[in-house]
């Protein structure tokens, strides 16, 4: 099977990437634009032609054909085509589902933002054959996807892991001989359960309460595995929910504001522009612009 470019419905596709357990496109772009985006799934983009420029929480990533970039769930990414036309192949997956296949902790960390210095050494220029393989896994994938056939899904959960060691050794990780420590564990807990109630109250004094842990504790420990503090990481999920919102509705900010656990408005206008460098309303309309300019390009 071969994956059609741009064979989609902007608005449907936005909505699968941060609805569906995976996704898997074939993108061409052929004006020059600019985006911001931030999604609740990793995405991996194989790219075939063109260069562009993201910007991955700040740190500068270029790719050119041959290349493929990891950009983690929930990493706000800013985007700037260099040289048209520009094409890649998208794969994204929910960790939720990824985790639920992959149980060897290694093994996910293909699904991870990679440093600047491992992008250039190890992500760039990436063997041919080894590209097209991924390509042709992409396409096996989708197809499962599509057809509906006798174990469907165990088809897919092979292929998701064939894609996940093919990976792992085309970036050069290594095996960790401890595997994941008991306070990591504890932490990757916390972090999925403010995946699930991002909405409601969320602070160190009650999660300390309800996994039976100091709350200096959790923050220590916290920060030290996601390399960031637990109240940026509960705002990042609040956003990333706010931006898949301010996507697919017309609701007002304050709206979105309480459905993603904000009870401020201004907290929540203050919280979304400081992680995606835009305000809600400005996202709202560059998304809707960029849909216009896709769907006015493939017209030509």
């Amino acid at each position: 099977m071969e994956i059609k470019i741009n064979d989609y419905y902007e608005p449907d596709h936005f909505r699968a990437i941060c609805e569906d357990n995976y996704n898997i496109s074939r993108t061409c772009e052929y004006e020059k634009n600019e985006i911001h985006h931030i999604h609740n799934t990793s995405e991996i983009l194989l790219v075939e032609d063109g260069a562009a420029d993201y910007y991955i929480s700040g740190k500068k990533y270029h790719v050119e054909p041959y290349d493929i970039l990891v950009i983690g769930a929930m990493e706000h990414h800013l985007r700037r085509i260099d040289r048209l036309p520009f094409s890649r192949y998208g794969f994204t997956v929910k960790p939720t589902y990824y985790r639920s296949i992959i149980l060897d902790h290694d093994l996910r960390k293909v699904f991870g933002t990679p440093s600047p210095e491992a992008f250039v050494q190890n992500y760039k220029n990436v063997d041919r054959a080894v590209f097209g393989h991924l390509i042709d896994m992409l396409c096996y994938l989708k197809e499962e996807s599509e057809v509906h056939k006798p174990f469907r899904t165990q088809i897919q959960r092979t292929i998701i892991t064939q894609i996940a060691v093919l990976l792992f050794r085309t970036f050069r990780f290594e095996r960790s001989e401890s595997g994941i420590s008991p306070s990591n564990a504890r932490m990757l807990e916390i972090k999925e359960y403010i995946d699930v109630h991002f909405n409601e109250e969320l602070n160190l004094n009650m999660l300390g309460e309800k996994f039976f842990l100091h709350p200096s504790t959790i923050s220590k420990d916290f920060t030290k595995y996601c390399g960031y503090n637990l109240n940026k990481y509960i705002n990042t999920v609040r956003v990333c929910e706010a931006a898949s919102l301010l996507e697919n509705n017309s609701d007002s900010m304050a709206v979105i504001a309480e459905r993603c656990g904000y009870d401020s408005v201004n907290t929540f206008l203050r919280q979304f522009k400081s992680i995606m460098d835009v305000s809600p309303l400005q996202y709202r309309k560059s998304v809707h612009e960029w849909w216009e300019t896709s769907r006015r390009s493939r017209r030509k």
